[in-house]
C-alpha cells in the first residue's frame, strides 16, 4: 500500500508541475481563457450580452461606465444599414427608419426619458466607424458619439465627412484606418519608462558615445540631459538598444537643425537618424522647435506628469500623458500614424486647427509640468518612430533580448520538462557520453575542462533537446505504475509463497 501511495503521489506531482509551468510561459492565452470564462460567468447572472456580437461588446463596456448618462446606449451599424442598439441590461432594439430611431430611447431607456433626457448618447462599435461609416448619417446630428475599443471609449466628433476621436484632453486623431488607429491607441497606453529614456543635447565636441545607462546627478541621483557630438548620434544608438532617444531641433527639408550652446546652427539628415534607430531597435522621439535650441541640465522626465487635469500625479505615466502634457500649451495636437518600415510605426503630433484640443481643460499644474518637460524649449510638434504592436508584443515576450520568443519559450519549457525527468534524461546522457573511469590517467586540468564541457552540454543542449519526449515517457511510466499498482499489491498478497 505504501508503494501504491508513492506512485500515485509521484504521478500527480509530475502532472501538477507540468501544468504549473505552462501558465508561466503561456500566460497570455491562458489568462485570456480565464478572463473570458469569468466574464461569461459574470454575465450569466443577468442579461447576457456576449451573444449580441459587436453591439454586445459595446454594451458590456457601457455597463462599467459610471460617468456615462443614464440613457447611454451601445450601438452598432450593420452592413445592411440598420442600427442595433443595446442598453446596460442587454435589451436590444433594431432600427432601420427615422421613425424607428425616434423610438430607441423610450424603448431602451424609459427612465432617462422620464427624467428629461432627449439626446442620444451612443457608444459605437469599431465596425460602425470604420466599416459602415455611411450609416452615421442617419443618426441625429446632436447625438453624443463615443468609439468603444479594447482600451476604452473615446469621444467622437463629426466634422463634415470626417470623424475625429479625442484620445486625451489635448490629443485628437482623425479616424481613417482601423489598424493604424489601434496601433495609436496601443502605443499611447505604453508606460513611459523613464529609466530607458535618454534626453540628448547635441553639442559639437561633446562625448562621442552614450553609455548603456543614463548619467546621474551626483547630488540628486537623477538622470541628466546627456551632451553628445552630433556626428556620432546615429552610431551612439548601438549602445542604447531597446531604449528611447529624445532629441530637440528644427525639422525642415528632411533635416534636423539644431543650435548648440556655442557656434552656428548645424544639421543632420532625419532619414539617417530614423534608419539608425530602426536598425538598432531604438525609439526615436524628435521634439520639433522653431529655434533648435538644445536643452541642458537636469532631466525633466523624472518629474510627475499630471494626467488629463485630474489633479493627481500618475503612478506610471504613459506616452499618451507625455504627448498630452506637451500639447497643453500648443492648443492641442492632431495625431497621424503611418507605417515606418517592417515592425515600425511613425506617430506625428502636429498643432491642430480650430477646436482640436481644449487648453482650458488643462489645469495650471499640467501646463507648468509641460514647461518643465521640454526644459523651457518651446516645442511645436513631436515625431515618434518606434515599434508597432506586433514587434512590441514580441519584445515583451522575450526573456533574453535578441533571441525570438518562438525559440526561447519552447526551449525553457523543454528544459523544465527535462528537469522533471532528470533520472531518465541522465541515464540517456550517460549512455551517450559515458563517464571516464577514474583509473584512466589524465591531468587534473584536462579532467576539469572535460567534465565542465560535458555538464554544460548536458544542461543547456541535451536536456532541452530530449526534455519533452523524456517527460512523456516518464508520465506514461508513472501512470502505468499507478494503474497497475493495485494488481501488483493483490498478486503479492494472494500469491506470495509461504515461508
Amino acid at each position: 500500500m505504501h508503494r501504491l501511495r508513492h506512485h500515485i503521489v509521484r504521478a500527480l506531482a509530475l502532472i501538477a508541475l507540468f501544468f504549473a509551468s505552462v501558465p508561466a510561459v503561456h500566460a497570455n492565452w491562458l489568462t485570456h481563457i480565464v478572463r473570458e470564462a469569468g466574464e461569461a460567468g459574470g454575465k450569466a447572472g443577468g442579461h447576457a450580452t456576449s451573444h449580441l456580437g459587436p453591439v454586445g461588446k459595446a454594451a458590456a463596456h457601457l455597463k462599467g461606465l459610471t460617468a456615462a448618462p443614464k440613457g447611454a446606449l451601445a450601438a452598432h451599424a450593420t452592413p445592411e444599414g440598420h442600427w442595433q442598439f443595446a442598453n446596460r441590461e442587454g435589451q436590444t432594439f433594431t432600427a432601420g427608419t427615422p421613425d424607428e430611431l425616434q423610438r430607441v430611447l423610450p424603448a431602451l431607456a424609459p427612465d432617462a426619458v422620464a427624467a428629461g433626457e432627449t439626446k442620444l448618447s451612443l457608444y459605437l462599435s469599431e465596425d460602425s466607424v470604420f466599416q459602415n461609416r455611411s450609416a452615421l448619417d442617419s443618426l441625429p446630428k446632436d447625438a453624443d458619439l463615443h468609439l468603444v475599443t479594447e482600451a476604452g471609449a473615446f469621444p467622437v466628433r463629426r466634422q463634415g465627412s470626417k470623424l475625429r476621436a479625442q484620445m486625451k484632453p489635448n490629443l485628437g486623431i482623425e479616424l481613417v484606418d482601423q489598424a493604424l488607429f489601434d496601433e495609436t491607441v496601443t502605443y499611447l497606453s505604453r508606460p513611459l519608462n523613464t529609466s530607458n529614456i535618454r534626453a540628448i543635447a547635441l553639442e559639437p565636441g561633446a562625448a562621442n558615445f552614450l553609455p548603456s545607462a543614463p548619467k546621474l546627478d551626483s547630488i540628486t541621483k537623477l538622470a541628466q540631459v546627456e551632451p553628445l557630438d552630433p556626428v556620432h548620434l546615429a552610431r551612439a544608438f548601438r549602445s542604447i538598444r531597446g531604449q528611447t532617444a529624445l532629441v530637440t531641433g528644427r525639422v525642415e527639408g528632411g533635416k534636423l537643425y539644431f543650435t548648440p550652446a556655442k557656434g552656428p546652427e548645424l544639421s543632420r539628415d532625419v532619414e539617417d537618424l530614423v534608419s539608425a534607430a530602426a536598425q538598432d531597435d531604438v525609439t526615436l522621439i524628435m521634439l520639433k522647435s522653431d529655434t533648435g535650441q538644445q536643452a541642458g541640465g537636469r532631466n525633466w522626465l523624472w518629474q510627475k506628469i499630471e494626467v488629463g487635469g485630474l489633479g493627481e500625479a500618475a503612478k506610471s505615466a504613459t506616452y499618451g500623458d507625455f504627448l498630452d502634457a506637451l500639447a497643453a500649451k500648443r492648443g492641442g495636437f492632431e495625431l497621424t500614424t503611418t507605417r515606418d518600415g517592417p515592425g515600425r510605426i511613425q506617430i506625428s503630433a502636429l498643432p491642430g486647427s480650430g477646436d482640436v484640443g481644449v487648453v482650458a481643460q488643462a489645469t495650471e499644474v499640467l501646463q507648468d509640468t509641460a514647461g518643465h518637460i521640454i526644459g523651457e524649449v518651446a516645442t511645436n510638434a513631436v515625431e515618434i518612430h518606434g515599434r508597432d504592436v506586433e514587434s512590441q508584443t514580441e519584445q515583451d515576450a522575450r526573456l533574453i533580448s535578441g533571441i525570438p520568443s518562438a525559440i526561447q519559450i519552447p526551449y525553457l519549457v523543454s528544459l523544465v520538462l527535462g528537469l522533471l525527468s532528470w533520472d531518465r534524461v541522465r541515464g540517456w546522457w550517460n549512455r551517450l557520453w559515458p563517464v571516464v573511469p577514474v583509473h584512466v590517467p589524465r591531468g587534473r586540468g584536462l579532467t576539469f575542462l572535460t567534465r565542465t564541457a560535458r555538464e554544460a552540454l548536458y544542461v543547456f543542449v541535451f536536456m532541452p533537446m530530449v526534455g519533452l519526449p523524456a517527460f512523456i515517457l516518464e508520465v506514461a511510466a508513472q501512470t502505468w505504475a499507478t494503474i497497475t499498482a493495485p494488481f501488483r499489491w493483490i498478486r503479492r498478497r494472494l500469491f506470495r509463497r509461504e515461508v
